[in-house]
């Protein structure tokens, strides 16, 4: 169980969150970071990534590609 688990109805971070989120943004390449990572993007918390969820995160990756002018990879390619 991580920490955002225990924190997904709250409105705040505590600082075990925050510390726990700083950590996986420093690393990504790690186990407990790539965990991080699924549960921000699973957003209703099933443990399985929906269409819906990697459109959402994918269409805020779209713009900042397109925002630094890096080459546009289509959400269909990333499956």
């Amino acid at each position: 169980e991580t920490p955002r688990s225990n924190s997904l109805h709250r409105d705040y971070l505590s600082y075990e969150d925050f510390i726990y989120f700083m950590l996986s943004e420093e690393d990504k390449s790690n186990e407990v970071s790539v965990r991080y990572w699924f549960t921000c993007v699973d957003v209703d918390g099933d443990g399985k990534l929906n269409n819906m969820e990697m459109r959402s995160f994918y269409a805020v990756q779209l713009h900042r590609m397109q925002f630094m002018g890096h080459e546009i990879v289509p959400f269909e390619d990333m499956l």
